[in-house]
């Protein structure tokens, strides 16, 4: 397979498996799911930036009822291989074989500061109208340690089948895309001691999509993912004066959007900026910022 084919097998087992889980009560009702390819859905459109992998949450009644990693692990993976093979039984013929399901601490060794680390499910599946294909490439599901969400946060979510599963809403998604922009910034990397990632452009191009749909003028939906943004920033302890921690590192930032290979052109920095500023404006406004939050280790 070269790359884009690949792509398109992840995706194929990223839509069998969401589905897979969506028919699978045990794994519906603890796993909420969030990241691009919600998003593409939540705004009812085909964005011309893909994603090749599958993000989620904890529930966080299910992991203060379940304390030990070891045992959500264990949990994971049982019940993803238990819910792809009984959707396989389902297909008629079947297209997919299902070679093996791992479930991983993410990041690997269980380093992360504050124990956020969450899980990575790898899906391997073999095609059985193309017996050729000897190694296919695994797909991945990510699942990230549950976080403080407000009441209005999550909602069912209806796939193209009908089914259902858990979901962030549009307004936590923005709130969502807003804290783990400055996850990656320096200042907050120097304050909670973490491994260095690289800025998360892509954040700020999902923003501007939002933007799009949603105008700033619409205050009632801004004020909502404000309030998002403000307990996702709270559950990591990021900071937020304004404008200027946006702005921390802005060439760089610009540079790195406009270089970046898997981000579409449809979206301008200027554009995925004056949505920032036109946001942050708003939320001085509604005294949403500045805030901060100090470290509190468990």
């Amino acid at each position: 397979m070269n790359k884009t084919e690949q792509n398109q097998w992840k995706n194929k087992v990223l839509e069998f498996a969401l589905e897979a889980f969506a028919r699978h009560e045990p794994l519906r009702s603890v796993l909420v799911f969030k990241g691009a390819r919600i998003l593409n859905m939540r705004l009812g459109d085909v964005s011309l930036r893909q994603s090749f992998d599958l993000d989620s949450n904890l529930d966080l009644e299910y992991e203060k009822n379940h304390p030990q990693k070891e045992d959500r692990l264990t949990f994971l993976k049982n019940q993803s291989e238990v819910a792809l093979r009984k959707h396989i039984s389902r297909q008629d013929p079947a297209h997919f074989k299902l070679n093996s399901v791992t479930v991983e601490i993410n990041p690997p060794k269980d380093t992360h500061p504050f124990n956020w680390a969450g899980y990575k499910v790898k899906i391997n599946m073999a095609d059985t109208d193309r017996t050729t294909i000897k190694s296919p490439p695994n797909a991945e599901i990510d699942i990230a340690s549950p976080e403080t969400l407000g009441l209005d946060a999550v909602t069912d979510l209806e796939l193209p089948n009908g089914l259902t599963v858990q979901a962030y809403t549009l307004e936590r998604i923005a709130g969502e895309k807003m804290r783990a922009f400055l996850s990656s910034l320096p200042a907050y990397i120097t304050k909670i001691g973490r491994r260095i990632d690289a800025i998360r452009v892509k954040d700020l191009y999902d923003l501007a999509r939002i933007r799009r749909a949603c105008e700033v003028k619409d205050t009632a939906f801004w004020k909502m993912a404000g309030h998002e943004f403000r307990l996702a920033c709270e559950s990591r302890f990021i900071d937020c004066a304004g404008i200027q921690t946006f702005a921390e590192n802005i060439d760089t930032t610009r540079q790195r959007y406009e270089s970046d290979p898997t981000l579409p052109k449809d979206i301008t920095f200027a554009e995925a900026w004056t949505a920032i500023e036109d946001i942050m404006k708003l939320y001085e406004k509604l005294d949403i910022v500045p805030f901060e939050f100090a470290i509190q280790k468990k």
